[in-house]
């Protein structure tokens, strides 16, 4: 009996428990004919090739098997380029180039998820009427039997990447410090480390041990505090903490102290503005911004175009307006000069190289943080939450409390079945205790 349930993208691709609706065979063999359908369509009708990474999940290999035929059944090409990140996966399909990408990956999620991003032939991700295209011709065709893949390995393109990112710091020199890394035990496991001495570093390695099962487990951009200790620790000037594929980045500097993608955005709005290559005197952000960085942006006198939740909707209001960087709190720095992909070794290079010998410390002094909560709830299901009368005079009452000194961020996540409920405030006992009120009602109402 078929498993096959309607494809439906999220906010950043598919994802899901590996084996289950949507990842499980027969959908993925469905994506991968779409996609190859929709590839031979454009045009002249010559060959097609689609390139394929992943994060070092154990289940990529018979995920990869799946999409491959499905894309055979098209008659478009597939190359494997193996343990790889989501930035450079996507570098690399534009500069080779191929006609589309696609990562393996359930980006920050545990081992036992996966998920696909699928990236058009200019490396950027699929746009989302071309992402509803591919859904829609998923749900309507019916593959061929499955037949044996037929993949070219083509690991050695990783060196093509680290070429173009050796290209964009021709003048930064490492030899002598001593640089900490933490790949989440992912996509960066191998290419991290290995890029960092190209500059001279010397590199100590945490979360570099991919086995395909302990991805994210502790380590990497959702625990930074465990690389703040090596830092210390070590005497290192700096660390780097990347997510499970690579796309985000987390800092550490001298001291052990955490810089998220707010604090980046701060660092680098201000150094731009000063340099006059900041388009617009603007950055673009997300709603989940701390508030900190909207102050330390006024005051250096750079403006916050906000967006909503998603690195795709920075990306789209960087290219509407000709902003040249923008970003998520959660680690994403996109800029106009690195294609517009999120990319945490390129972030973690660049901050490198515009420091310079100043300690990161004082550099990235500039930002202070609100104090903020975040509880993901989860829920069974996702109705409008302005529905919910409880919910919304909660709402209201949360919002006078707070006023112009914090704010209350309310929405579903895009992958998952939670509702993440996220305050901040200048006083952090009122922050904690608003934000544990409010995640409390959401269980209650809807909590699975």
């Amino acid at each position: 009996m078929s498993t096959f349930e309607p494809v439906t993208f999220g906010t950043d691709g598919l994802r899901g428990r590996a084996g289950e609706a949507p990842m499980e065979p027969e959908t993925l063999r469905r994506i991968g004919s779409a996609l190859g359908v929709l590839l031979m369509r454009e045009g002249d009708g010559a060959q097609r090739r689609v390139l394929i990474g992943n994060d070092g999940r154990e289940s990529a290999s018979w995920i990869l098997d799946c999409l491959v035929q499905g894309i055979m059944a098209a008659d478009v090409s597939v190359a494997d380029v193996g343990l790889v990140t989501t930035p450079a996966l996507a570098l690399l399909t534009k500069h080779e180039p191929y006609s589309a990408g696609i990562m393996i990956s359930a980006s920050h999620n545990p081992a036992h998820d996966n998920g696909i991003k699928i990236f058009a032939g200019d490396g950027s991700k699929m746009s989302d009427e071309l992402e509803s295209e591919i859904a829609a011709l998923a749900n309507e065709l019916r593959p061929n039997s499955p037949t044996e893949p037929r993949i070219k390995s083509v690991s050695k393109l990783l060196l093509h990447y680290e070429e173009l990112l050796g290209h964009r710091f021709p003048d930064l020199d490492l030899t002598g410090r001593k640089v900490c890394i933490d790949a989440a035990n992912g996509g960066g496991a191998i290419l991290g480390p290995r890029m960092l001495r190209t500059f001279g570093a010397e590199v100590i390695e945490v979360g570099c041990e991919s086995d395909g099962f302990n991805i994210n487990e502790d380590v990497g951009a959702l625990h930074p505090e465990h690389l703040a200790e090596i830092v210390k620790q070590n005497g290192a000037c700096f660390g780097i903490c990347l997510d499970g594929d690579g796309d985000r980045g987390i800092f550490v500097d001298e001291k052990g102290q955490i810089h998220d993608g707010d604090s980046v955005l701060t660092f680098f709005g201000t150094r731009m503005l000063a340099a006059g290559t900041l388009p617009g005197e603007t950055v673009a952000a997300t709603v989940m911004s701390n508030l900190g960085m909207h102050h330390a942006l006024k005051d250096a006198g750079v403006q916050v175009h906000v967006t909503p939740v998603g690195d795709r909707h920075v990306v789209a209001a960087m290219r509407e307006h000709g902003f040249a960087i923008g970003g998520e709190q959660s680690g994403h720095t996109l800029f106009t000069d690195h294609e517009l992909v999120g990319d945490g070794l390129y972030t973690g290079l660049r901050l490198l190289a515009d420091v310079g010998d100043m300690p990161m410390s004082e550099a990235l002094s500039a930002f202070v943080s609100f104090p903020q909560k975040l509880i993901n709830v989860p829920v069974r299901d996702k109705p409008d939450l302005a529905t919910i009368p409880a919910i919304v005079a909660k709402q209201k009452e949360v919002d006078a409390l707070l006023g112009d000194n914090g704010r209350l961020l309310l929405r579903y996540s895009g992958t998952e079945p939670k509702c993440r409920v996220m305050i901040e405030a200048q006083d952090r006992e009122l922050c904690e205790r608003l934000c544990d009120e409010f995640a409390a009602l959401i269980q209650a109402e809807l909590g699975a």
